[in-house]
C-alpha cells in the first residue's frame, strides 16, 4: 500500500486563528496550520456529513481511521497559491499577513463590559495589509487510498467545506479548496521544496543540512547534533472519550523544535498522524 501525494491549496476566506500562547491580553494566532488541526478539520466534516455527529464515538472512529489512511504536511501563507511565504523569510510577515481584533464580554446588568473580560485576538488575515492581495493555503498530504474504508471515501469532498482553527461560531477559518493535485507514489518533492520517500511503510521527509524543518519536530527522538534553533511546547485540548464525566482534556506536553528550527545534518524524519516530525513515527 504506497502513499500517494496530494498538493493542496485553499483560499482563505475569514480570519483565521490558530491558538498559540496568551501575552497579556493578546491571544496570538500561529502563521501556519499545523496537521492535526487540518486531521480534527477533516475528522468533524466526514462525522458530520457520512455518520451521526450526535454519537461522540464515531468521532473517535473517523479520527482513529483517518490517522492510519493519511498524513498531514502543513499549511503555509502563500500570495500566488504556489509558492508558500515563511516568516523568517518575508521581512515584513506580520504586517502583512496578520491582524486582530478587539472585544470584551458585556455585563447587562451594569450595561458596561465585564471586568477583566477585554481583549484580542490576533489572527492570520484573508487579504494582505496594504495591497488588499487574496491569501492562500499551501502544503501537502498523503493518503493510502487504495485501502480506503467507506467512510472515509469522500474525503475530498470533505475537504470542500472544512473550517480551520478557533473562533469558527463567529465565521473565523472559513476555507475554499482551490487545488488537490494528485502526484506519484512512493517519493518526489513537496509544495515546500522538501524531498518525500516511503520509508518503512510510512512518509518520511528529506531535510538537508542547513534547510529549516518545516514543521515541529519532537526534541526527545531528536540527538543533540541534529537540530538547531527554537523550542516549542505542543499541547492542546481533545476530546475525551473515557471519562464521561468531562468533554475536553488537555493533552501531553511535548517538547519539539519549532518549523524554523534548521538541519545541522542531513535528516530523514517520519511524519506521525499530525504532521510532527520525528524519529519513529509515533
Amino acid at each position: 500500500m504506497s502513499w500517494l501525494h496530494y498538493r493542496v491549496c485553499f483560499r482563505l476566506l475569514s480570519p483565521l486563528h490558530i491558538g498559540r500562547r496568551g501575552v497579556g491580553n493578546l491571544m496570538r494566532t500561529r502563521p501556519y496550520v499545523p496537521g492535526k488541526v487540518i486531521w480534527a478539520a477533516l475528522t468533524a466534516r466526514l462525522t458530520r456529513d457520512y455518520l451521526s455527529s450526535s454519537n461522540p464515538q464515531n468521532y473517535k472512529t473517523i479520527g482513529e481511521a483517518i490517522k492510519i489512511k493519511f498524513r498531514f504536511g502543513y499549511l503555509w501563507p502563500s500570495l500566488d497559491g504556489d509558492v508558500p511565504c515563511f516568516p523568517w523569510e518575508h521581512e515584513a510577515f506580520d504586517y502583512t499577513f496578520l491582524g486582530s481584533y478587539v472585544s470584551t464580554a458585556l455585563d447587562y446588568g451594569r450595561g458596561a463590559a465585564e471586568e477583566g473580560s477585554l481583549h484580542e485576538t490576533e489572527f492570520l488575515a484573508p487579504y494582505t495589509r496594504d495591497e488588499g492581495l487574496p491569501v492562500f493555503l499551501v502544503g501537502d498530504l498523503w493518503v493510502r487510498e487504495d485501502s480506503l474504508p467507506d467512510n472515509l471515501k469522500h474525503w475530498q469532498k470533505a475537504l470542500e467545506r472544512v473550517q480551520l482553527g478557533g473562533e469558527r461560531v463567529y465565521g473565523w477559518g472559513r476555507v475554499r479548496l482551490i487545488i488537490s493535485q494528485k502526484e506519484k507514489s512512493g517519493q518526489g518533492s513537496t509544495v515546500t521544496g522538501l524531498r518525500w520517500q516511503e520509508q518503512d511503510g510510512e512518509v518520511a521527509i528529506v531535510v538537508p543540512a542547513g534547510r529549516c524543518l518545516l514543521a515541529h519536530a519532537l526534541a526527545e527522538s531528536l540527538l543533540r547534533d541534529d537540530v538547531s534553533g527554537p523550542i516549542d511546547l505542543l499541547s492542546g485540548w481533545e476530546r475525551d472519550n473515557k471519562d464521561p464525566k468531562r468533554i475536553w482534556r488537555l493533552s501531553r506536553v511535548k517538547i519539539a523544535y519549532a518549523p524554523d528550527a534548521k538541519a545541522k545534518r542531513e535528516l530523514r524524519l517520519k511524519l506521525n498522524p499530525w504532521g510532527v516530525l520525528c524519529r519513529d513515527a509515533t
